[in-house]
């Protein structure tokens, strides 16, 4: 069903690239509804146009490469969407898209970098990248954005002039934060995991929390849960250890899709499932199986597969000449024991 509703947005895109028809170098604001189980908005502010390069007319082969902050399931499933767009724009127009996956071995600045200067090097069309710290990668942007090659940002609000495919910050942290406050009461100790500390989307998440927190929950003492890095293993260890220094803890906050997967086996291990409530944030097999556990009692659905196909869908519209928008806001909506088993069957992942 999944992939009758992408294609089905595909063609009637395509149809409106074709009415539109091609040449235009700038974006008009815009505004899209997509569906993926839930309705999903597409906004462009106006006034904020990102710039497209010029296009080649329709046919030919569009390269683009997808560069993730590093190996991790949760990519996967980005991965799983870029694909499948790229499958149905081969077959229903007269372009060859291809993705090329390119994931940092590591969370590093640099080898991040050199992965985008080497696909640049590659001269491909076009690059989709979640970076991990976006002063660090500035200069590299602006160089491979002066070769006439468009980046996109996933994972990510867009900024300057940056076009982005998202679910926001303010959106993850409200859903997050809301349903572990219904559970908990809005009282008691709850912990706050960090992710990879420069990643913006990582950082924004946690200074919300820091911010959310005491302003609309007074009876709750909110502590530092520790720093996984994106890695779940970081993740169970600072987990443990914060669960053993605070006996009283009822609730626990993360920041990325390596927290609540650490934080869920630390629980096990401490035989407090069910003591310590947790919402997490991702859709991988394996937060998946812990929310069918009931370790987690849910998790927040970013829809990742739709940031992978929709960053691809706006590269092929770059591509045509077609104005593409600022921002594609996905939306956010919840997985718990009643919808699990219909993700479980979907994203196979690694982790």
């Amino acid at each position: 069903m999944k992939k009758i509703i992408v294609a089905f947005i595909a063609v009637c895109i395509v149809a409106t690239m074709a009415l539109i028809g091609v040449g235009c170098t700038t974006t008009a604001a815009s505004e899209t509804t997509a569906a993926a189980g839930e309705a999903a908005e597409t906004t462009a502010a106006a006034g904020e146009a990102a710039e497209t390069t010029a296009a080649p007319v329709a046919g030919g082969e569009l390269k683009l490469a997808l560069v993730p902050k590093v190996v991790h399931p949760w990519f996967d499933i980005v991965n799983i969407g870029a694909q499948e767009m790229a499958g149905i724009l081969t077959e229903n127009t007269s372009t060859k898209v291809t993705v090329e996956y390119i994931a940092p071995a590591t969370a590093d600045v640099a080898e991040q970098n050199m992965i985008l200067q080497n696909a640049a090097a590659k001269q491909v069309d076009g690059i989709i990248i979640d970076p991990l710290d976006v002063d660090g990668s500035s200069q590299v942007f602006e160089e491979i954005q002066a070769m006439g090659t468009l980046i996109t940002l996933f994972d990510l609000a867009p900024f300057d002039d940056w076009t982005s495919v998202c679910a926001t910050d303010v959106d993850m942290v409200e859903y997050e934060l809301t349903r572990l406050m219904d559970l908990i009461g809005g009282e008691g100790k709850v912990a706050l995991m960090q992710g990879f500390p420069t990643a913006p989307s990582h950082k924004q998440r946690y200074d919300l929390f820091k911010k959310l927190v005491p302003e609309r929950y007074p009876n709750v003492e909110l502590i530092e849960g520790g720093v996984d890095n994106d890695d779940m293993e970081t993740a169970r260890q600072q987990a443990a250890a914060t669960i053993a220094a605070n006996p009283d803890l009822v609730g626990y906050l993360m920041c990325d899709a390596a927290g609540p997967v650490g934080i869920g086996q630390a629980i096990k291990e401490a035989g407090k499932v069910g003591e310590i409530q947790v919402v997490g944030i991702g859709e991988m097999t394996s937060i998946l199986d812990l929310v069918k556990e009931g370790v987690l009692e849910s998790t927040v659905y970013i829809y990742p597969d739709m940031q992978g196909s929709y960053s691809v869908l706006l590269h092929y519209m770059n591509y045509l000449g077609v104005p593409v928008p600022k921002m594609v806001d996905l939306g956010v909506t919840y997985i718990d024991q009643t919808n699990v088993d219909q993700y479980l069957d979907r994203f196979t992942t690694t982790g």
